[in-house]
């Protein structure tokens, strides 16, 4: 037998567990996982000793601002991004100058992609356009996004859905094409309401008034709610995101056990990110520091990995500059608020593996696994089986980590992590067998990505651990 490349001394997570052995890349897939002793003929050998080999990250929640804000993060820079930080494939959004709703809009942000990314790529498109729904499907989008937050951008109030008539007719032309739909779930008027009704008994309008509000648990459980009772109507494969309210993932445990048909994300900010942040760093901070810290809510939030309320951790790579996040420390209600997170959500969420708030099998269920199958694509993605996509992460598991601003590849040359010690790292990425990422150095060339189209499926998800939709 002879392949392409060997990868020999590390240890390979499969699906199974982990595996001391050697894996065997040949044409762009996993030829084998082999035995150390086994007799193999390779045209390279790359010593991984002491490495964790990981299926490369599947990151369904990427902003890439493109077209329309190039300034802030374009194709190029976020794919750079994600091969230093170990993910493979991402999914971008819709919210761009102009928000992706027509078929028109789809193909030309899609030619820009293929000629810009250094990793697979996929697009979430806009729904608000109910007669281009079925046309965007046909046309190979990835799946929809809603979002229900509104104010200024990055929450376009042009892209807001959130009257129950308006969702259910949306859900409903959805669940025809097959396709996933994301949700930012989130009630803007009672979030309104609740802001005039401040207002009126004297709060400033400021960071301090907008976090008692925002984090207040009925603005985002109420929505959950309503998005639930309308994804059982319509049988549409409902995944929510920015799921970190503990009233949410009490209601969404419950709906899972019932045998409701529906995925669960959360970012890292939701779970690193605190109040102390925000008034450390200032808008830096945002908009994870306007989570009041909370042992009950941090206890909800890790309960839920475990038992499998929680499907899946995505990036919400959300650039902005520095220079915008000012606007934002200033009105908060309509300020942009995000971060650049690709990059270095691996060695944050590695680092809570060391701490023993995860296990590092189900952190790659919910960072490669899951994403892969809600998007109907594993295990020739998300997995290190024989016949998978040879897209992988060696990573030492020791290597320690302090963030800079001046090493950022993304465009926005700011972390929210700066100067926090992290253990754990990508010293290798490899897309279809070929590195496009070493020692924290971009190595690949543009247009190396390939478009990650739709996957048609029946009613996706699943209330246990690692079967969230069937590939």
């Amino acid at each position: 037998m002879s392949v392409d490349t060997r990868i020999s001394g590390g240890t390979v997570q499969t699906p199974g567990g982990s595996l001391e052995a050697d894996l065997l890349l040949e044409d762009g897939r996993v030829a084998g996982i082999v035995g150390r002793e086994t007799s193999v003929d390779a045209a390279e050998t790359i010593d991984a000793t002491g490495m964790w080999i990981l299926p490369g990250i599947v990151d369904m929640h990427v902003h890439t601002r493109v077209p329309g804000y190039e300034y802030k993060e374009d194709f190029v820079t976020a794919t750079r991004a994600a091969a230093v930080g170990g993910v493979t494939t991402i999914v971008d959004m819709p919210n761009v100058e102009p928000p992706t709703e027509t078929v028109d809009l789809f193909e030309e942000k899609r030619r820009i992609a293929e000629r810009d990314c250094h990793v697979d790529w996929g697009h979430w498109v806009a729904p608000t356009r109910p007669d281009q729904i079925a046309a965007l499907a046909e046309a190979g989008a990835t799946g929809f996004k809603i979002f229900q937050v509104g104010g200024g951008y990055p929450h376009d109030p042009r892209l807001v859905l959130a009257d129950p008539g308006r969702v259910y007719a949306t859900f409903e032309g959805i669940a025809q094409t097959g396709l996933p739909c994301l949700v930012h779930a989130f009630s803007q008027t009672l979030l309104e309401a609740l802001s005039e009704q401040a207002w009126a008994s004297g709060a400033p309008r400021d960071v301090k008034t907008f976090s008692s509000i925002y984090t207040r648990d009925i603005v985002w459980s109420s929505a959950v709610s309503q998005l639930l009772e309308l994804s059982r109507e319509t049988g549409v494969r409902l995944h929510l995101l920015h799921t970190h309210a503990g009233a949410s993932l009490r209601l969404l445990r419950q709906a899972k056990a019932a045998g409701h048909q529906v995925t669960v994300g959360i970012d890292p900010k939701y779970f690193h990110l605190t109040a102390r942040d925000l008034e450390q760093g200032g808008a830096r901070g945002m908009p994870g520091g306007f989570i009041v810290e909370d042992e009950q809510r941090m206890a909800e939030i890790w309960h839920s990995f475990d038992d499998g309320t929680i499907d899946v951790i995505d990036s919400d790579h959300a650039p902005h500059t520095l220079d915008d996040l000012k606007r934002a420390e200033a009105d908060p209600w309509t300020g942009p608020w995000g971060s650049p997170t690709l990059e270095h959500m691996l060695p944050l969420l590695l680092t809570d593996v060391r701490a023993g708030h995860l296990r590092l099998g189900r952190l790659i269920e919910l960072i490669s696994e899951n994403p892969a199958r809600i998007m109907g694509i594993y295990p020739d993605k998300g997995a290190l089986l024989p016949g998978s996509s040879a897209d992988l992460v060696i990573v030492d598991p020791d290597r320690q980590v302090i963030p800079t601003d001046k090493d950022m590849e993304s465009k926005s040359g700011w972390s929210a992590y700066a100067g926090w010690h992290l253990t754990g790292a990508p010293v290798l990425t490899m897309l279809r067998g070929r590195p496009v990422a070493r020692d924290g150095r971009v190595v690949g060339e543009p247009g190396n990505g390939r478009y990650v189209p739709g996957v048609r499926q029946t009613s996706g998800g699943s209330g246990g651990h690692s079967s969230p939709g069937s590939a």
